[in-house]
């Protein structure tokens, strides 16, 4: 795993798997605006930034569970739904979402006529076995999804996800803080197929300390423009590139 952690692509890889459950296919065809209901706006916000940390370990981070309006009953002190918190492969992970109207003012209930956005909280802490070893980790993440009556929804958030080898031969420490700006989510096609983002952007900064080596910041952007075919850029210790990625393909990668 030490030795994934050093590679400068393995953030690219990191990055690439915050797509997992927001884009499929191109479309050529304008959007229609479409009713939603609560669980399919949640299903949209699910940890997009947290699977992105899960994917620069092997084998490392648990998935984190989706939200689900069944098992988080209304707040009335905090104005939000907060989650039982469950526990995870080893990581004890509370969560928690917040309504609101096109004001921004908390709603007890969502309302298609009225619900504009939805806030999510999530954060986690344990530790998760890797071999012999086992890793440290705590994080947080915010993620909100506005635009719900409208044809494209946007996604906004940020995640800092911080991890302590635990009895490993060489010490590390990662801190790995994800970034989701302005991505524009196209609703599904006709066939349940989710087009690509038509706008915004996600980047990854990874700070890696490796034994006594001085910490070393690893960073991505990805941009996004309607379609599969991406521009990348990498920028870190002895490392400085740019280009172009299509994630329609199985094995993605910046050549």
């Amino acid at each position: 795993m030490l030795r994934r952690i050093r590679r400068p692509h393995a953030i690219l890889a990191l990055a690439l798997a915050t797509l997992a459950g927001a884009c499929g296919s191109d479309s050529s065809t304008g959007p229609k605006a479409q009713p939603v209901t609560l669980d399919q706006a949640l299903s949209e916000i699910s940890s997009p930034a947290l699977s992105a940390a899960a994917a620069s370990f092997d084998g490392g981070l648990p998935t984190l569970p989706t939200l689900a309006a069944s098992r988080c009953p209304y707040q009335a002190v905090s104005q939000s739904f907060a989650c039982a918190p469950l526990v995870v492969s080893g990581l004890t992970v509370t969560q928690s979402f917040t309504l609101l109207d096109g004001s921004g003012t908390p709603q007890p209930a969502f309302d298609q006529a009225t619900t504009s956005a939805v806030r999510a909280n999530t954060a986690f802490e344990g530790r998760v076995p890797s071999g012999t070893d086992s890793v440290a980790i705590d994080g947080q993440q915010q993620i909100t999804l506005s635009g719900l009556r409208e044809a494209i929804h946007t996604l906004d958030g940020t995640s800092t996800v911080h991890i302590v080898g635990i009895g490993t031969d060489v010490p590390f420490e990662t801190t790995v803080s994800t970034t989701i700006t302005g991505l524009k989510l196209q609703p599904p096609t006709a066939d349940g197929t989710h087009p690509w983002p038509k706008a915004g952007t996600i980047v990854v900064q990874s700070a890696i300390s490796l034994g006594n080596v001085p910490p070393a910041t690893v960073r991505a952007t990805i941009t996004f423009n309607g379609t599969s075919k991406v521009a990348v850029t990498i920028t870190g210790p002895g490392v400085s590139t740019s280009c172009t990625i299509d994630l329609a393909s199985q094995a993605p990668s910046c050549n």
